[in-house]
């Protein structure tokens, strides 16, 4: 058994000493998380939230976990460079920050940026650090470098949009990169984030990836996902948001590449009066998989959730779609809407639809 990180195939039977683990200030927290996840392994379709996706692609393939260093330069990313002209692009290879490829020519932007590793985000990893019993998570905690976290200042409106450009790499081996970006936005503060994902293979790819966002009082965000990695990538992805008093969170979530796709999202409405809006478009042909998972946790009264997801599914493709809401105990006043449209272009096309609403909440007298 190959028990060294650089080469790992992550199975249920896996042993990892810890001097395979990065070693940063980050390393108690890796490791607890690591062990997480070898006491569970890989889940299988007898787990209920993932009884529709064959994981084997993943776990049978023997991924490089370490962050690799790729000879790509500034003129190979430019056809990603697709999201607008007043655009801050942050670029992200095999799960690392890149600074040397990141920036905005013609201004200065108004947001922070810290690694993760600093003081400045070692509070945030505290607060927002959640569902690390996820295997999925556990492993991007375990093996996440050169992550990032983004600060928007109290009542900044921003005009440029911040692009998150997402690169796998594994052109000279399979490569699992687990990018992890923080975004906290300010009261009063509106912005928009954008997220793109995209792969340059010889090889197979994973990209496992956790962003993660704390909307301030009265915030506006928009966060717009693309994923268009190519067949030999499979793809794993958490957003998790704590919307805090009258904010607002929107989220799009686009899907039209890659061969396993499985899109995590969990919103928390912690406090009064705040709001999202969960809208996802999947469009896939061959014999790709796409896995919705949504959780709006309604946790404080007067809160609204829209979900609306739509799939065109072709050929022998499998579409995916979960949606949880929770309506707390005190959540009195609570607007929760989900939809789920599907076109099936085959008679081989499958689509999956469950929705779920478990309401803990009782009317007060």
């Amino acid at each position: 058994m190959n028990s060294s990180v650089d080469t790992l195939s992550v199975t249920n039977e896996t042993s990892i000493a810890e001097d395979n683990i990065p070693v940063d200030g980050l390393q108690k927290l890796r490791l607890a998380a690591l062990n997480k996840f070898l006491e569970k392994g890989f889940p299988d379709s007898k787990h209920e939230e993932w009884k529709y996706l064959n994981l084997k692609p993943i776990s049978e393939t023997k991924y490089n976990h370490r962050v690799v260093s790729s000879p790509l330069k500034a003129s190979d990313l430019e056809q990603f460079y697709d999201a607008g002209n007043d655009t801050v692009n942050l670029v992200f290879i095999n799960g690392r920050y890149c600074s040397e490829f990141s920036g905005h020519q013609s201004h200065k932007h108004p947001f922070s940026i810290y690694s993760l590793e600093s003081r400045e985000a070692e509070l945030y990893l505290e607060t927002l650090r959640n569902s690390e019993d996820e295997p999925f998570h556990a492993l991007n905690t375990a093996f996440h470098q050169g992550g990032i976290m983004i600060h928007v200042p109290d009542d900044c409106r921003m005009p440029m949009t911040i692009h998150l450009l997402y690169v796998n790499d594994s052109q000279n081996e399979a490569v699992a990169a687990h990018p992890k970006c923080i975004v906290v936005a300010g009261k009063n503060s509106a912005f928009q984030v954008i997220a793109t994902y995209h792969s340059l293979n010889n090889f197979p790819s994973l990209t496992n990836t956790v962003t993660e966002f704390l909307i301030g009082e009265n915030a506006v965000v928009e966060f717009d996902i693309k994923q268009n990695e190519n067949s030999n990538a499979n793809h794993i992805s958490r957003v998790y948001a704590r919307v805090q008093r009258k904010a607002v969170f929107d989220i799009f979530t686009v899907t039209m590449g890659g061969a396993l796709v499985r899109n995590n999202l969990e919103i928390i409405l912690s406090e009064p009066n705040a709001c999202a809006h969960l809208n996802g478009l999947t469009v896939a042909d061959g014999y790709q998989v796409v896995d919705n998972h949504t959780v709006v946790d309604h946790a404080s009264p007067n809160c609204e959730s829209n979900q609306l997801y739509k799939n065109i599914l072709d050929d022998h493709s499998q579409g995916v779609f979960n949606g949880k809401i929770f309506v707390r105990k005190d959540a009195q006043k609570t607007n929760a809407f989900q939809s789920s449209k599907n076109v099936l272009l085959s008679n081989t096309a499958v689509m999956n639809a469950k929705p779920q609403l478990e309401i803990f909440c009782y009317r007060k007298n």
